[in-house]
């Protein structure tokens, strides 16, 4: 598969608003922090900042957020979280993934959770934490399909609860 997770690009701003607006149809998200109202420069350099801890969100820390390309087209992203705060040790964990819609079921997300962990290890987070609501099958396999086993399920947010793996 010729998949490569990169940082977002001034090119990417058609695919990233196609995205946003895909995955809101379907009643999801495409990023917890995407922020229209910035001009695309704006926001992609926001982007970028955040993976040295600057101008975080909230609550957040430092993170990259990258955009899964296949052919020049965005087909998916990843979020890597490069240290735990009590969410995201809790329900978040290290890595959160998505695929839009229309290019799901060809193996995209099992190959772009592979190399979110290749990239947090190569950064010396071993081992990750992934997370998926407990009715979300298709991500349960996902992460299964990479080799790992549930550690655990544990409540979580609106009576959702989560299934804890942790990927080495």
């Amino acid at each position: 598969m010729n998949l490569v997770l990169r940082r977002l690009a001034l090119s990417d701003e058609a695919d990233t608003v196609a995205a946003v607006a895909e995955m809101a149809a379907e009643g999801g998200h495409w990023s917890y922090r995407y922020r229209p109202d910035l001009p695309w420069p704006a926001y992609v350099d926001l982007v970028h900042g955040w993976e040295v801890g600057r101008d975080l969100p909230g609550d957040f820390v430092a993170n990259a957020d990258l955009v899964a390309d296949v052919d020049g087209v965005v087909v998916g992203r990843s979020s890597l979280r490069f240290e735990l705060n009590e969410f995201l040790r809790t329900l978040g964990g290290h890595i959160g993934y998505a695929v839009r819609p229309q290019f799901r079921g060809r193996g995209r997300a099992t190959e772009i959770l592979r190399q979110s962990v290749d990239l947090l290890r190569a950064r010396g987070i071993s081992p990750a934490l992934v997370t998926c609501d407990d009715d979300n099958v298709a991500s349960a396999k996902v992460i299964e399909a990479n080799g790992v086993v549930l550690e655990a399920v544990v409540p979580g947010v609106a009576d959702m609860p989560k299934r804890r793996y942790w990927v080495s």
